[in-house]
């Protein structure tokens, strides 16, 4: 398979950075050959299109981004969005403000079109992960309510974040938005509960960037680690993992890589021309 005929999809935590949060140069020299050579390189994350790019400098990205956990596609040369789904914010509020009043320490996030805000104290934010979302400003919950919101983000430990779910669960707001738990390997032992629009997954965006002209006619590679890439993985022409990928990625993974720590991106790029789509190839890196 030639670049030009393919793009990729990149997961950032875990996949194309590696356990310190960082691009290595082997990836980045492997990701601008592949671009010349004709491919599209493209991200698929969590993060809002400003925390992305931040973290980004000198990677060659050159195709709309999925973005926000499948929330958004962003095209960065054209600098908007051409593809959202908005959250139920009035579900979302009921959940942020029963956060603060049974649990004040906890982190609490939304991330809009033009910014990440925290709705809680600035004195309790887990900084660590404040440190990685700089491009964020404190708000009241009702200041916040007067923007569209993608999703919203409840940091915690795990016993609290049950709780959480129980209160959600208990006041029948479990159908009127999407949830994801997951962990960050950039701040070590923390957990997170996402809630985001319903249906909203990076497999869902991944389908709308195949009508974008750009992608029309290519195989798209989706490359992920964890649970919110899955969705991503099973859209994609051809999946591919890293080594640290958790075992339900494993299993759907038509591609196995080394680890993020081993330069799991250039692995990928320097065997395109072994791959076909829906390859059966269960590759031990």
């Amino acid at each position: 398979m030639k670049a030009n005929e393919t793009a990729i999809f990149c997961d950032l935590d875990g996949t194309l950075f590696d356990h310190t949060g960082a691009v290595s140069e082997r990836n980045r020299s492997a990701i601008r050959r592949y671009v010349e050579a004709g491919g599209l390189f493209a991200i698929a994350t969590g993060r809002c299109p400003d925390n992305m790019y931040e973290f980004l400098e000198g990677v060659a990205i050159n195709a709309p981004s999925v973005v926000l956990n499948g929330a958004g596609v962003w095209d960065g040369e054209q600098n908007r969005y051409l593809y959202t789904r908005f959250a139920d914010r009035e579900a979302i509020a009921t959940v942020l403000r029963y956060c603060r009043e049974r649990h004040p320490l906890l982190d609490l996030q939304i991330y809009t079109p033009e910014h990440i805000l925290y709705v809680s104290p600035e004195e309790t934010v887990n900084r660590p992960f404040w440190e990685l979302h700089r491009t964020s400003c404190f708000v009241s919950i009702e200041e916040a309510e007067r923007l569209a919101w993608f999703k919203a983000l409840v940091f915690g430990d795990r016993e609290t974040l049950r709780d959480v779910e129980a209160f959600l669960l208990a006041q029948n707001l479990a159908d009127r938005f999407d949830r994801v738990y997951a962990t960050t390997d950039i701040v070590p032992g923390s957990e997170y509960l996402e809630l985001l629009p319903k249906g909203a997954n990076k497999g869902t965006a991944l389908h709308a960037c195949r009508a974008l002209d750009c992608y029309k006619n290519r195989t798209l590679i989706g490359v992920g680690d964890y649970n919110n890439d899955v969705e991503l993985l099973i859209e994609a022409d051809i999946a591919a993992c890293p080594a640290n990928a958790n075992d339900a990625v494993q299993r759907i993974s038509d591609v196995h890589l080394p680890s993020n720590n081993d330069h799991a991106i250039a692995a990928l790029i320097d065997r395109l021309a072994q791959l076909e789509p829906k390859s059966a190839l269960r590759d031990n890196a």
